[in-house]
């Protein structure tokens, strides 16, 4: 009977301890977890940069954050601050906030929608990679630069608004957003980061606003074109490639498996590395003459060529 109410006491103090109410302090700024899963953030200045997730302080009560609340004046979210946070559903960024930080949301599954305030300037790489729930996002016009991997394996992400302010999209930014049907590239991005719209299977239209100087969609083709180049370097299951096109880049559709058919001008001279890698519906294409070098792994994995 004894040995009954001792082990009776020990998980009630085991099941208090867990769900007890918790803090922190740094540098200022206070860090508060209740026991209804509400993680509250107050104070002024910028959040630590954390080096891994294991140096977060609550790391290890990640489980328990279902709520973020940011008040005060913070601002900046650090790295890995709520990376791996799975049950976490209800996010408040305030004004106050101008960065984004690496890692911060990486692994988020259960976030479903986020609002960004005009206040962020930055949003850094994996910032919200694998945030699988997310299915809409607008980017406000403060942000300038979108990070590698900002958000790679957002697969429930249908639509992306990314505005006049942004400058530089980071390699793999949109990598097997397999949900995101249409993007639009604004006249203000001067870079494109390598794969930055890979895996994108769902794409049916990309368009680049008239009036880049980098980059165009030229005869309405729903591809990104590099200019000076006249080389594809983006293209959805929906491409047209135009006549002035001289070269495919590398990875330009892997796995686009929604394209069926291309067919490639007489202006293309160079197929890039692994540019249809992986193009599992493609049943049909047209390689020219002028075609006189095809790149590694081109068209590997195309299982509905023969």
């Amino acid at each position: 009977m004894i040995k009954k109410l001792l082990l009776l006491l020990f998980c009630l103090f085991s099941f208090s301890a867990i769900h007890a109410e918790k803090s922190w302090e740094i540098n200022g700024i206070k860090y508060n977890l209740s026991d209804d899963g509400t993680f509250t953030i107050s104070g002024t200045g910028d959040m630590p940069n954390y080096n891994s997730p294991a140096d977060v302080p609550w790391y290890n009560d990640r489980k328990q954050i279902k709520k973020v609340v940011i008040k005060g004046d913070v601002t900046s979210i650090g790295n890995f601050a709520f990376y791996e946070c799975e049950y976490l559903t209800f996010l408040t960024i305030p004004n106050s906030v101008k960065s984004i930080g690496s890692y911060a949301f990486e692994n988020c599954r259960s976030l479903t929608s986020i609002t960004i305030p005009n206040s962020v300037t930055s949003i850094g790489d994996d910032a919200f990679e694998n945030c699988s729930s997310l299915t809409s996002l607008t980017i406000p016009n403060s942000v300038t630069s979108i990070g590698d991997c900002a958000f790679h394996l957002c697969r429930s992400l249908t639509s992306v608004i990314i505005p006049n302010s942004v400058t530089s999209i980071g390699n793999f930014a949109f990598y097997d957003c397999s949900s995101l049907t249409s993007i639009t590239i604004p006249n203000s991005v001067t870079s494109i980061g390598e794969s930055a719209f890979e895996s994108c299977s769902g794409l049916a239209s990309i368009t680049v606003e008239k009036g880049n100087t980098k980059y165009d969609s030229r005869d309405n083709c729903n591809a990104i074109i590099e200019t000076n180049t006249n080389k594809l370097i983006a293209g959805c299951k929906n491409t047209t490639i135009p006549n002035s096109v001289t070269s495919i880049g590398d990875e330009a559709f892997k796995s686009c498996s929604g394209l069926t058919s291309i067919t490639i001008p007489n202006s293309v001279t160079s197929i890039g590395d692994y540019a249809f890698e992986s193009c599992s519906g493609l049943t049909s294409i047209t390689i020219p003459n002028s075609v006189t070098s095809i790149g590694n792994w081109a068209f590997s994995y195309c299982s509905g060529l023969t």
